[in-house]
């Protein structure tokens, strides 16, 4: 499908900054238990709609929970004693819970949007040209230096690598950091070609007419009320169990 036909995402984008900004502000253990159960549902829902959505999210969330492990380790402990914290392990709670979360509404709400849909949204909300092209221009790079690392470590494993405490491994470290370096410089004036090819200018790009706010599809405008909605029974509900 053409970029130019994708739907529109401002009130995705929207739904999913407002879920981060919410989260972020909350300090109820009840409330953030309960946006975290909504965002797992919309997940699942999806997870039934979408045979790879399940693989990405999972991927995803392994890698953020990977940084929540150090903060169960860092905050609720005192090394020093070796005593256990209260207020430590509530904090880290607070945190594990608006981690999660947010990259599970992050996950569901921007699941159709590539980098150039998400510029485009980005801009459509507000944000500069410029911005929304670097932007654009970040999210591609990121994922070809992705790709150029499985690559390059695929290739080196072949040759019999095997990282260890030496400085051989530091030395083979660096020189990868270094190929990555040199692909990355190959691999943008790559992208800066062909996005001139493709009628690139800064003043239109990645920006498209977008469609006034009440032309947009009604499914759009309920999932960003939805959203809204959950926040606010999220809110409200351990307020009418106490």
């Amino acid at each position: 499908m053409s970029h130019e036909h994708r739907p529109d995402g401002r009130l995705r984008l929207a739904a999913a900054l407002l879920v981060g900004f919410t989260v972020s502000l909350i300090r109820s253990i009840d409330t953030l238990l309960i946006l975290t159960l909504f965002a797992t549902v919309a997940a699942v829902v999806i997870t039934v709609r979408d045979e790879e959505f399940p693989r990405i999210l999972l991927k995803r969330l392994a890698i953020v929970n990977f940084f929540v492990a150090w903060i169960w380790i860092t905050l609720p402990i005192d090394w020093l004693t070796l005593s256990w914290r209260t207020s430590g392990s509530e904090l880290a709670l607070q945190l594990t819970l608006r981690i999660n979360a947010i990259a599970l509404a992050v996950s569901t709400l921007l699941s159709r949007m590539n980098g150039i849909d998400l510029a485009r949204a980005a801009v459509g909300l507000g944000v500069p040209q410029s911005l929304g092209t670097l932007l654009a221009l970040a999210v591609r790079s990121i994922v070809l230096l992705d790709s150029t690392r499985s690559r390059l470590e695929q290739a080196m494993r072949a040759r019999a690598y095997r990282a260890t405490v030496s400085l051989r491994t530091i030395r083979v470290s660096a020189q990868l950091v270094s190929w990555l370096i040199v692909h990355a410089l190959v691999r943008s004036e790559r992208i800066r070609v062909g996005l001139t090819a493709r009628g690139y200018t800064t003043t239109r790009w990645p920006t498209r007419q977008h469609s006034h706010w009440h032309a947009l599809p009604i499914s759009e405008w309920l999932l960003f009320f939805g959203v809204v909605a959950a926040i606010v029974l999220a809110w409200l509900l351990p307020i009418i169990w106490n």
